[in-house]
């Protein structure tokens, strides 16, 4: 009675997992909704090669962007959409940098003034490279942005 509770189940699972999977695949396929056309986006493709361009269209059944020409990509090809940055990682890092040494000034002019008081002098220019490279490094650190619209369902392999 067990072994055919078990097998039931077993069975159940193995019909109702799949079902679910494509399921989420193509609820997850309506997330690229929030895409605006014209918007920057990346498609990686079952070949795991990747297209970046800007977004035109999509179907049910496909997604179209724009590189140097109209690629029409079939949604069975599609691993994953995602949404690239705004702002790229290395400007982030020069803005970052640039509000570290507008901060290093700032503690130039108060705490560094306290320290000349206390009998410890420390440099101006070690408090603007501080700020700079602290700067930096969080803008640096912070960037990226790139955001997953859509990741395609793992579908485990039938076993023949």
């Amino acid at each position: 009675m067990i072994i055919r509770k078990r097998r039931l189940t077993a069975m159940i699972l193995a019909v109702a997992l799949p079902c679910t999977a494509l399921a989420g695949d193509h609820a997850q396929w309506d997330n690229l909704h929030e895409l605006r056309r014209g918007q920057p986006i990346g498609v990686v493709q079952a070949d795991l090669k990747r297209v970046e361009g800007r977004f035109e269209v999509f179907t049910a059944s496909s997604i179209s962007l724009r590189a140097d020409r109209e690629i029409v990509l079939a949604k069975e090809n599609v691993v994953r959409v995602y949404r690239r940055p705004r702002v790229a990682r290395g400007i982030r890092a020069v803005i970052s940098g640039a509000i570290g040494i507008v901060a290093g000034i700032v503690l130039t002019g108060n705490v560094g003034e306290r320290y000349r008081n206390e009998g410890q002098d420390v440099p101006a220019a070690v408090w603007v490279a501080g700020g700079a490279g602290i700067g930096a490094a969080v803008g640096a650190l912070t960037g990226g942005g790139y955001k997953t619209i859509y990741q395609r369902s793992a579908i485990p392999a039938s076993e023949d």
